[in-house]
């Protein structure tokens, strides 16, 4: 169990007016970053056309069953769907948006084939290998035990199964300075995040728990105009935050989440964090007993493709409708 699950209860619920004006949740079901390309210039469409863009990555199809860790307000989940035809599962520690989740689902007609579970997706309580992907979009980094999720998305999986992790990931080389460090700490703090992971440590962590096939790729450059609009956000809004803060006028969390966003900015300029999507595959049964060999030696390293390459990690899918 998550010993972090209070504080980022507390974040969304404190951040929840703040999503759904200024970020737009709701017009999207979207709590996460959008995906630009040269088609795509509106935040609303490029929030949803990340979903796409990821379906692609993991290749879904109507076959599969998707737990979705972390699912927010339910539109990737929906979404999906409602457009392959697949089950999906969606784990949520908040009760507001497991219930503004079902009740999407249910206005989507979807409901029979999507659930919403309030549950902590380090310790789902869903049977073994009874999913085909397991889709974490930016809610890992929530997660104080990384460690936690990648044993549970391990037992959840079927074998040949995949995952997914969209995350934010730290520079490696050079490692970030101190002040940078403390930069990064700020929004940490601010967004109800106990830490970032570099590749390298994903890497070593999935090969730890049994993952195989481990690849990354860098999509910073599909993500950075969401971040410009969170820029023209914070420079509205966040000048006031801190003084708004001390008087009362402004809660402790909202206010704390504009400071955080200003930090975060300042480090994506700097090069010290890239949004980065994480795949890995469970081994299928036949290569099961290969895992003792594979673990004997060190893990490869898997290239990451070029920015938004998707045929590097799997066949291209046209984007959900909805």
């Amino acid at each position: 169990m998550s010993a972090n699950r209070q504080e980022v209860v507390d974040y969304f619920e404190g951040t929840r007016w703040d999503y759904r004006h200024l970020w737009r949740s709701e017009k999207a079901g979207a709590l996460h970053f959008g995906f630009y390309d040269r088609r795509i210039r509106n935040h609303v469409t490029a929030l949803r056309r990340m979903t796409g863009y990821l379906a692609s990555v993991v290749g879904i199809t109507p076959e599969d069953r998707i737990m979705d860790a972390g699912c927010g307000i339910g539109g990737c989940a929906i979404r999906v769907a409602d457009h392959f035809g697949c089950r999906v599962t969606g784990i949520n520690i908040t009760p507001f948006q497991v219930t503004a989740a079902r009740e999407a689902a249910d206005r989507a007609r979807v409901d029979g084939i999507v659930e919403f579970l309030e549950a902590d997706f380090t310790d789902t309580g869903l049977p073994d290998a009874s999913h085909t992907v397991v889709w974490a979009l930016e809610s890992v980094v929530h997660v104080d035990d990384k460690e936690a999720f990648v044993r549970e998305a391990h037992r959840v999986l079927a074998p040949g199964g995949r995952l997914m992790i969209a995350e934010y990931l730290v520079r490696e080389d050079p490692a970030p300075t101190p002040a940078e460090e403390e930069e990064l700490a700020t929004w940490c703090r601010g967004w109800a995040m106990p830490g970032l992971l570099t590749a390298t440590e994903y890497e070593r962590l999935l090969h730890k728990q049994g993952f195989e096939d481990v690849r990354i790729v860098d999509i910073s450059h599909h993500v950075a105009p969401s971040l410009h609009r969170l820029r023209w956000l914070v420079r509205l809004l966040g000048p006031t935050a801190p003084a708004f803060r001390r008087l009362g006028v402004l809660a402790p969390v909202p206010a704390d989440n504009l400071i955080a966003s200003a930090a975060q900015i300042r480090m994506f300029d700097a090069g010290a964090w890239r949004y980065q999507v994480v795949t890995a595959r469970k081994p299928a049964v036949a290569e099961v007993g290969k895992q003792g060999e594979a673990e004997a030696g060190e893990p490869a390293v898997a290239a990451a493709g070029e920015p938004g390459d998707t045929a590097s990690l799997g066949r291209t899918a046209a984007e959900p409708t909805r």
